[in-house]
C-alpha cells in the first residue's frame, strides 16, 4: 500500500511538471506569437504610413501638375513692375497655402524694403525694412537660393529673423528672387500646410518664373522709357505728353477739373549755336530741361516737345494759375546766368511761351497744342520773352 501511495504521488508530481512546463512552453510561445504580432503591426503602421505619405506626395505633385501651367501663363502676361510683388504673393500663397507671405525688395542702400503680402499686418507695407544680413535673410541673400528654418538652424545660427520675429512673423523659408544675378527680392513664408523641404523643387522653380517675369518687364519699361525719353535732357517726349494728355483728360472729364499746357521756346536758339558753338546750345536746352523740372509741380509732365521747344502739362491748374506759373518761370529764367565754354562772362537766354486750357480753349490735344503754338507764336512777334494766353490772342478760323 505504501508502494502504492509513493507511485501515486509521483505520477502526480510528473503530471504536474508536465502540465506546468506545456503552460511555460505555451506562454512562451504565446509571447513570441504576440510579438510577433506587435511587430506586423508595427510593421502595417508603418507601411500604412509611408502609403498614405506616397499618396500624399502623388496628390501634390497632382496638384503642381494642375497649377504650374496656369502659374507659368499668369506669370507670361505683361505686368508692370510694380505689380509684379502683389502677382508673386497671390501665386506664392496659392501653391503652398501658406498662412503669410511677405515680400520685399532689395533698395538701393542694400536694405530690404517690405511691399507687398498676405497674412501679414497692412502697415508693414512700405515701412518694414529688413537687415540683408539677418539669419535666414543673411543666408538667402548670399547663397541665392531658397533657404528652410531646418537648415537655418542646423548650421547653428538663429532660430528666427530678428527683424521679422520682432514684427511677428517667423518665417519657414526665405526664397530670393535673382535678375542677371543679384537678388532683387525675397519671398518669406510661414505657416506652410505642408512641407517645405518636399516642396523646395516647386518654391526654387517659382522663383525662378518670378525672377524671369521680372527681367522681362524691367526690359519692356526700358524700352518704353528710351522710347518715350528725350536722350539730351532725360526729359519725356511728344509721344509720352500724348498718352499722359489722354490720361490727365479723363480724370478733368470725371471731376470737373481744368487742365493747362504751356509750351515755352528759346528766343533766338539758332543765334546761340551759331555764335557759340552746338555745345553750348546743347548745354542750354539741358539748362532749362533742369530749370522746368526744379520749378513745375510733382503732378505737372515736362517734356520736351521737339527742338527748342519744352512743354509743360498742368493738371488741375486753370487758364489763371497756368499763365501765373508759366509768367514766373519765364521771369526766373531770364535771371538764370549760362556759361558758356570759352566764354568770361555768362550769357543771357530768354523764352516765351503760349498757354491753352481745357475745356475753354479746346477739347483735345490736338486742340490745346494749336492754340498754345498761338500763343507762343504771338509772344514771339510781340518782343519775346514774354508769355502770351489764349485770351490774349485772336485766333482765325481755319
Amino acid at each position: 500500500m505504501p508502494d502504492l501511495l509513493v507511485g501515486a504521488m509521483i505520477c502526480a508530481v510528473a503530471l504536474g511538471l508536465g502540465f506546468l512546463a506545456g503552460s511555460a512552453y505555451r506562454g512562451a510561445e504565446l509571447r513570441k506569437t504576440g510579438k510577433a504580432l506587435e511587430e506586423l503591426r508595427g510593421k502595417n503602421r508603418d507601411l500604412s504610413r509611408w502609403l498614405q505619405e506616397y499618396k500624399d506626395i502623388h496628390a501634390r505633385d497632382s496638384e503642381i501638375a494642375i497649377l504650374f501651367p496656369s502659374i507659368i501663363r499668369r506669370l507670361a502676361e505683361r505686368h508692370p513692375t510694380d505689380a509684379l510683388p502683389r502677382v508673386a504673393v497671390r501665386l506664392t500663397k496659392e501653391l503652398f497655402k501658406m498662412a503669410q507671405v511677405a515680400l520685399a525688395i532689395v533698395k538701393k542702400d542694400g536694405s530690404l524694403l517690405v511691399t507687398e503680402g498676405v497674412g501679414i499686418p497692412l502697415e508693414w507695407k512700405g515701412t518694414l525694412t529688413l537687415s540683408p544680413r539677418d539669419g535666414m535673410i543673411g543666408d538667402a541673400m548670399r547663397e541665392k537660393h531658397l533657404i528652410l528654418r531646418e537648415e537655418h538652424v542646423a548650421r547653428g545660427g538663429r532660430p528666427e529673423l530678428s527683424d521679422l520675429e520682432r514684427a511677428g512673423m517667423v518665417p519657414d523659408a526665405v526664397i530670393p528672387i535673382v535678375v542677371e544675378g543679384s537678388v532683387v527680392a525675397i519671398l518669406a513664408v510661414a505657416g506652410s500646410a505642408g512641407k517645405m523641404d518636399r516642396d523646395r523643387p516647386y518654391a526654387s522653380m517659382l522663383a525662378d518664373l518670378v525672377a524671369n517675369a521680372f527681367q522681362i518687364s524691367l526690359a519692356i519699361e526700358a524700352l518704353e522709357q528710351r522710347a518715350m525719353t528725350d536722350p539730351l535732357t532725360g526729359l519725356y517726349n511728344r509721344a509720352y505728353l500724348a498718352d499722359r494728355f489722354l490720361v490727365e483728360l479723363r480724370r478733368a472729364r470725371n471731376y470737373g477739373f481744368p487742365m493747362s499746357v504751356a509750351l515755352f521756346d528759346i528766343d533766338r536758339f539758332k543765334g546761340i549755336n551759331d555764335r557759340y558753338g552746338h555745345l553750348a546750345g546743347d548745354a542750354v536746352l539741358r539748362k532749362l530741361a533742369s530749370f522746368l523740372r526744379e520749378r513745375t509741380r510733382s503732378t505737372d509732365a515736362v517734356v520736351r516737345y521737339g527742338g527748342e521747344e519744352f512743354a509743360v502739362l498742368m493738371a488741375t491748374a486753370d487758364s489763371d494759375v497756368a499763365f501765373q506759373q508759366a509768367d514766373r518761370i519765364r521771369e526766373e529764367f531770364e535771371k538764370t546766368p549760362f556759361d558758356v565754354p570759352g566764354q568770361a562772362d555768362p550769357i543771357r537766354v530768354t523764352i516765351s511761351g503760349g498757354v491753352a486750357t481745357y475745356p475753354q480753349d479746346g477739347q483735345t490735344f490736338t486742340d490745346l497744342i494749336a492754340v498754345a503754338d498761338a500763343g507762343l507764336y504771338h509772344a514771339k512777334e510781340n518782343g519775346r520773352n514774354r508769355v502770351s494766353a489764349s485770351r490774349m490772342v485772336d485766333l482765325l478760323p481755319e
